[in-house]
């Protein structure tokens, strides 16, 4: 894809564009979730009373890890930049809304989109791109998806967009292989979008 058709970046939000601290070894342990389980999928198997009593100690955890937060190094840049370029921007996480807010009010992100578990399947399901992709009014290949785990290269896979993984401290094995483009900081992605 040539980069000059991109209209648009969406981020995951988790330790992409801002820190994330959950300890999910032990967040699976107390909700007697299999390690190699999808915790979210890990839900469905309950009645509502159980799936609702699960899914709150699941949002405590992500509203008090956003209240500890940090940004992670270059995102205001890149956002700025982004803006500046006018390139639409958006969010697509699996946290609950209100830590995802949390987040990013409490850091100044100029984000303009936000799309979180609670109006769409969470991901690697597309539907959240999908959503941004008829709002914008673009072609999936117009869309990068950036993002620091399996899940969100799946995602943007999953949409028909563009991959983008951001290593920062993660070392999950075969990940930039299966992205379109892979950079170990977000500076590093803005360095590259700035050179094109």
């Amino acid at each position: 894809m040539s980069l000059y058709k991109l209209k648009a970046i969406v981020f995951d939000l988790d330790n992409t564009l801002i820190s994330s601290d959950i300890n999910f070894v032990q967040l699976r342990q107390h909700l007697n979730c299999p390690q190699d389980r999808d915790l979210l999928k890990h839900l469905e198997q309950f009645d509502r009373q159980e799936q609702n009593r699960l899914s709150n100690i699941i949002r405590e955890c992500e509203i008090k890890d956003a209240v500890n937060s940090t940004l992670m190094p270059g995102a205001v840049e890149l956002i700025r930049w982004l803006k500046q370029k006018r390139y639409y921007t958006g969010v697509v996480t699996r946290n609950c809304r209100q830590a995802a807010m949390t987040k990013i009010t409490t850091h100044r992100l100029p984000i303009e989109h936000l799309l979180t578990r609670e109006e769409f399947a969470p991901k690697p399901a597309p539907d959240a791109l999908y959503h941004l992709m008829n709002q914008w009014q673009l072609a999936p290949q117009e869309i990068l998806y950036v993002g620091d785990h399996y899940y969100d290269i799946a995602t943007a896979q999953n949409a028909g967009c563009q991959s983008c993984f951001i290593a920062n401290d993660n070392i999950e094995v075969g990940i930039p292989h299966e992205a379109n483009f892979s950079f170990p900081s977000l500076k590093g992605l803005l360095e590259w979008l700035k050179a094109r």
